[in-house]
């Protein structure tokens, strides 16, 4: 199985992480419009309440996103993967079907919440020098390579 040079996966990285926030962003700013025409927090016509912010806006708006980014990853790919031309196989050779690659996602989201797991991971990747598999791509049997034409 050929390898992937690291830089297309730091890349793939990069693009995903900008999209996703990017998307987190607009999902904040949806809810914070929705909040003030319907009223969920109050329905005041201008709001600068810390508190609402925190508690109901920011984890709503990142839980949709998870989703949002669960469903894309796993029906589409990560769109960083298809920009570098790589894709997530199984390890042992072939695609990696739905349920690796939903695991592998899952995996991905719940390492990635905190900052400690965060750089967990990105230390294994670049500890295996030989694979730079994730804590994600062990628990799913997958591997990063560059995509078949």
């Amino acid at each position: 199985m050929e390898r992937v040079v690291p830089i297309r996966r730091f890349a793939s990285w990069v693009i995903d992480s900008l999209i996703f926030f990017a998307a987190g962003a607009g999902m904040l700013y949806v809810i914070h419009q929705l909040d003030l025409l319907v009223g969920i927090g109050g329905g005041r016509s201008v709001s600068f309440d810390l508190h609402e912010l925190l508690v109901i806006q920011a984890p709503l708006s990142l839980l949709l996103t998870y989703a949002l980014w669960l469903f894309v990853i796993v029906k589409f790919g990560p769109p960083g993967r298809r920009l570098t031309f790589t894709e997530v196989r199984c390890r042992r050779g072939g695609a990696a079907g739905r349920p690796r690659k939903l695991i592998r996602a899952v995996a991905k989201i719940l390492l990635h919440l905190s900052l400690v797991g965060f750089v967990i991971d990105a230390v294994f990747i670049l500890r295996d020098t030989t694979e730079r598999r994730s804590i994600p791509d062990i628990l799913a049997g997958t591997v990063i390579s560059p995509r078949r034409r």
